[in-house]
């Protein structure tokens, strides 16, 4: 006959608090504009959606997981890693927009110049990730989201691109649910 289980002790795994990623980030004023393209957007198309405040709008690049506690062994790995690579100094164009899984409604491209220079920082700060002992996801489609929304939109062309330079890198720990992004480094130093 089995022993009854005990109830007091639970074998689940604690809630992940924190989500860690690396991204770039768009500058205060691009952000602002985009943030207010957004907004556009969502009247335009009745979204009624829950908008990305402009200091959180990003592009992933990595995600390092999610974790009921912020691993100071792997901040320290990744971030010696992302100090190997030479900061990003460049355009980012979306001609794009359209949703995504879970309803993100995001800023996309088909243009692969728009996007190339992107995707090629990328890769370097994969393979400095790769040789720091991770294994960092290969596929990747470059995007930002803007909103959040249950009526989904289709691929469609915007009225006109939207082009920001990204001028660095950022290590974040997104505290889940709560709607914190907490920046744990940033390539090259913020002043």
């Amino acid at each position: 006959m089995p022993r009854p289980r005990s109830k007091a002790r639970s074998s689940k795994a604690p809630a992940p608090e924190h989500s860690l990623f690396f991204a770039i980030l768009p500058g205060p004023q691009d952000a602002a504009s985009i943030a207010a393209l957004g907004e556009r957007m969502n009247s335009q198309h009745a979204l009624k959606g829950t908008l990305v405040a402009a200091h959180r709008l990003h592009v992933t690049l990595f995600d390092l997981g999610e974790y009921a506690e912020v691993p100071a062994d792997k901040v320290a790995l990744v971030t010696k890693a992302a100090a190997s690579v030479p900061p990003p100094a460049f355009d980012i164009v979306f001609e794009k927009a359209m949703s995504f899984a879970k309803g993100a409604l995001a800023l996309c491209s088909d243009d692969e110049e728009g996007t190339s220079a992107l995707k090629a920082f990328r890769q370097r700060l994969g393979e400095a990730l790769a040789d720091a002992g991770l294994k960092p996801a290969r596929s990747f489609t470059p995007h930002m989201t803007l909103a959040y929304a249950r009526r989904k939109l289709e691929r469609h062309a915007l009225e006109a691109p939207v082009r920001w330079s990204a001028g660095s890198l950022v290590l974040i720990d997104s505290h889940v649910g709560e709607g914190v992004h907490e920046v744990l480094g940033h390539w090259p130093d913020a002043a």
